[in-house]
C-alpha cells in the first residue's frame, strides 16, 4: 500500500490580503495606496492615499512632508527618524484625517502638504520606535 501525501496550503492572513482602512469619525475611508497595489511603503516624504466618501466613491490623495520638518525631526532624534521612517507614514495619515475631519472635504488640487507638526507629534517622535 502506498503512502498518500497531501499537500499543505498556507494561506496568508486576511488582513495582509487587504489594505488597513482608517475611518474618520464623519464618515471618510483613507486607505494607503502602495498597500493596495501591494507595494514597498515610501521611502521619500510623499505619500499616495486613497480616500472614499458618500459623496465621492475614491480619490488619490497626496500627502507631502515638508523637506524642512523632515531635516528638523532627524536632527532632534540623532538620525533615528529619517525620510524613510514608518513615523512619516503615521504623521501624513493623522493629517490627512485631521484635514477631512475639520474641512469635511477633500483637500484643494488633491494634495496636502504638512508644514509643521503639533507637540504631541513631536513627542511622538522623539519616543518612536521603527
Amino acid at each position: 500500500m502506498a503512502a498518500q501525501r497531501d499537500e499543505l496550503q498556507v494561506n496568508e492572513p486576511a488582513e495582509l490580503e487587504n489594505p488597513i482602512e482608517f475611518l474618520t469619525e464623519n464618515g471618510f475611508v483613507i486607505l494607503r495606496s502602495w498597500e493596495i497595489d501591494r507595494a514597498p511603503a515610501p521611502t521619500n516624504g510623499t505619500f499616495s492615499f486613497v480616500v472614499r466618501s458618500e459623496r465621492d466613491p475614491q480619490r488619490e490623495i497626496i500627502v507631502t512632508i515638508s523637506d524642512k520638518i523632515i531635516t528638523d525631526i532627524s536632527w532632534r532624534t540623532r538620525g533615528r527618524i529619517n525620510c524613510s521612517s514608518s513615523f512619516w507614514i503615521s504623521s501624513a495619515e493623522r493629517h490627512l484625517a485631521a484635514y477631512l475631519w475639520e474641512q469635511e472635504d477633500f483637500p484643494e488640487g488633491n494634495r496636502l502638504t504638512v508644514r509643521q507638526l503639533d507637540p504631541d507629534e513631536i513627542i511622538s517622535a522623539l519616543h518612536w520606535k521603527s
